[in-house]
């Protein structure tokens, strides 16, 4: 008979600190009237796993003790999640499911990930009347941010135990964000096993009036209005801060860390592979505190280093560089030792003051010039704002400027939407509704040149406009009336909806002066009401709702193509529209057509999947290519490298000439520069430039190939 498992000193530990905090903190406040008549020992151990489930979310999305216990829905019918934490302002919704054992043995099995997936395909679906009654007061709210389509869902799994899974349940919760990653709505899942909690609550505990030293290189001092000394500081000792004050030097920023991402990512690999650079890699981080005490070791002089003593420090701009840089020394120590940043500090003695806020809200929230900025540059645009004025209409297409009342005209990004809706290619309407940043892509294949290479008239564009709401405020309405995965398709087909409403009563047409608006925005609602439920009956029988994402549907230009062309088919030929029954009954469906692949690099830039700035790397595909360009190739290593842009037609930068190109095109300038005489006609280009090991067609044909799988 095998022997149980001893737990740890250090375990048993860290189980005493949880349990105590969760007496002391979060028991009394965790709802347990649905447990009454339950045997004690499950009462006990519902008790503690719920309120885990509440520390778990107290910690994850920042809240206070009572707000986490009233995230809490475990219970009949909670479809796997156990709480539901959901933040309006950041457009993050945290999913939680929690599991409790006195030892520290926790675990969290493979049927148990199959009921948190089951559970978000509810959600998803807005399907809220499944749930039990805890979730109704948060329906709305989850509701509005998954209407974001950029939301973040975080399934937290809460553990008292190592916070290891199994293979299985891994590969369940890939399964899950494989559907939806990739097309707006992201899912991650952050295990946070005893070890995490423990390290979350020293956090919150950690004593918020620990000094920390800064000693500044090539400093400046200003006193007037407030005292402020910037200059460059050590990596290794700016690490160490952590250590000395826990979470509390992290207490006026406005995110805690976030973990790993794409940007600490980065930051961690300057700091391991190019320290001596990381100064003028990275902006730096500020500081702001309400004591400070200057020591100069040698001379009063800025080529000298002066010592601060930092009273009630908390770091308001860098907290993810100031985390990563822990992990990093904790790992790579002698790199980091290597590295400097700058650094500002900034001192506010009254803490009746208003300064800290602004400066932590103004230097999380710098400017940045966006493509849109750009447009304003387009005289196309003034010729526009002109001609509404002409006809007593208020037209705005620079950032910044007030949007114009409904009634008397729109905004650039208002009309680029409603034109793109109208445009015959419905990848323009479902690029607007992932991102609207879209439509000021320029180049060839961009959406701007598309929408605005031709001046449209204020006909047009007002019409559009108009038609765009009343098509949108219709849908609303109709919504309101449905419920589950009808409703949502009323909240986030709109576009789509708008795009078929317009190749209905003739696209091409709507360009033209003489076209009939206002009857045609009469008809709206019949409009909507005829293209509507064919919609949503064709995305029902395509892509059945059990085993298919509708987020992926509708990010998928190639899947909404093919839709409308059904809806239009039925629509034309005057088939009896079918009925959309309040209850929502899913209909049988018929086999999914396989869509034609796209090529890779606009595969690339609709998924979004490649920022821009990303180096890649030019590799033979032949042993006669090889052979052909080594020697050419080797007299320069820069023919080797480009960089991604977000040039649609012409995406890379090529390091050696500093000009844009296409894959193959790049290639088969490379073929003439290098004189290759028996070089091919014609190449694949995407297969012979890589992007860590794996070349752009390999990237792209796992994207295409996640957007095929409907299970």
């Amino acid at each position: 008979m095998p022997h149980p498992r001893r737990s740890s000193p250090r375990n048993d530990h860290a189980i005493r600190q949880i349990k105590h905090v969760l007496d002391q903190e979060l028991v009394h406040l965790v709802d347990m009237s649905d447990f009454e008549r339950n045997e004690p020992d499950q009462h006990q151990k519902a008790l503690y796993s719920r309120a885990l489930a509440a520390l778990a979310v107290r910690g994850q999305a920042g809240v206070s003790s009572n707000e986490a216990a009233d995230s809490l829905i475990d219970g009949r019918d909670d479809h796997g999640i156990d709480a539901i934490a959901v933040s309006e302002t950041t457009s993050r919704i945290w999913l939680v499911q929690a599991k409790w054992n006195d030892q520290g043995r926790a675990g969290f099995k493979q049927n148990e990930a199959l009921k948190f997936q089951r559970g978000w395909k509810l959600l998803e679906n807005r399907e809220f009347d499944r749930f039990n009654d805890r979730i109704q007061n948060m329906a709305d709210r989850v509701h509005r941010v998954l209407l974001d389509p950029h939301a973040r869902v975080h399934f937290v799994v809460a553990v008292s135990g190592d916070g290891n899974l199994s293979r299985d349940v891994t590969d369940t919760f890939d399964e899950i964000f494989e559907e939806t990653n990739g097309y707006g709505l992201k899912l991650d899942l952050q295990v946070v096993g005893t070890h995490a909690l423990l390290d979350q609550i020293r956090a919150d505990r950690a004593p918020e009036d620990v000094p920390i030293v800064a000693t500044l290189d090539q400093w400046i001092h200003v006193d007037t209005p407030a005292e402020m000394y910037q200059g460059i500081a050590q990596a290794s000792q700016v690490a160490e801060w952590v250590n000395e004050v826990g979470g509390g030097l992290f207490a006026r920023n406005i995110r805690a860390s976030l973990g790993t991402t794409d940007v600490n990512s980065g930051i961690m690999e300057s700091l391991t592979e190019d320290p001596e650079h990381f100064l003028f890699l990275h902006n730096g981080i500020t500081v702001i505190c309400e004591g400070i005490t200057a020591e100069y070791p040698k001379r009063r002089r800025q080529s000298e280093e002066v010592r601060l003593t930092l009273e009630r420090a908390s770091v308001v701009n860098g907290a993810q560089t100031v985390t990563t840089l822990h992990r990093a020394f904790q790992e790579h120590p002698d790199e980091v030792a290597e590295a400097d940043i700058s650094l500002h500090v900034i001192c506010v003695s009254d803490r009746s003051s208003l300064l800290p806020t602004r400066i932590t809200d103004t230097r999380n929230r710098q400017n940045r010039v966006e493509d849109r900025d750009f447009v304003a540059l387009d005289e196309t645009q003034a010729l526009i704002r002109e001609d509404f004025g002409t006809q007593d209409l208020a037209y705005t297409y620079k950032r910044g400027e007030p949007d114009p009342v409904p009634e008397h005209g729109c905004s650039v990004v208002e009309a680029a939407v409603a034109l793109a809706c109208a445009h015959p290619n419905v990848k323009l309407a479902v690029r607007a509704k992932q991102n609207v940043d879209s439509l000021w892509e320029q180049g060839a294949d961009g959406a701007y040149p598309l929408l605005f290479g031709v001046q449209p008239s204020v006909h047009q564009i007002w019409g559009s406009v108009r038609l765009r709401r009343a098509v949108g405020d219709h849908l609303h309405g109709l919504g309101k009336k449905l419920r589950g995965r009808g409703s949502d398709m009323a909240d986030r087909a709109d576009l789509l909806v708008t795009h078929l409403v317009f190749r209905f009563i003739g696209g091409k047409e709507t360009s033209t002066d003489d076209f009939d608006w206002d009857s045609t925005l009469e008809r709206a609602g019949e409009l909507v009401d005829t293209v509507f439920p064919w919609l949503l009956h064709h995305v029902d029988s395509e892509y059945v709702p059990d085993k298919t994402s509708l987020t992926r549907t509708l990010a998928d230009p190639t899947r909404c193509r093919e839709l409308g062309d059904l809806v239009l088919r039925d629509v034309l030929a005057q088939k009896s529209t079918p009925d959309i029954d309040t209850a929502y009954r899913l209909q049988q469906g018929q086999r999914k057509r396989k869509p034609r692949r796209p090529n890779s690099v606009a595969i690339l830039m609709d998924a979004g999947m490649l920022n821009s700035g990303v180096p890649l790397e030019y590799r033979p595909t032949s042993a006669n290519e090889e052979q052909a360009l080594k020697a050419w190739l080797d007299e320069d290593e820069r023919r080797s490298r480009a960089t991604w842009t977000h040039n649609r037609s012409r995406p890379l930068l090529w390091e050696s000439d500093g000009a844009y190109y296409s894959p193959s095109g790049l290639v088969m300038r490379m073929y003439e520069l290098a004189g290759w005489e028996n070089a091919p006609v014609a190449v694949q280009g995407p297969a012979k430039w890589n992007i860590d090991g794996r070349s752009i067609a390999e990237h792209a044909e796992r994207i295409f190939a996640d957007l095929g799988k409907d299970g």
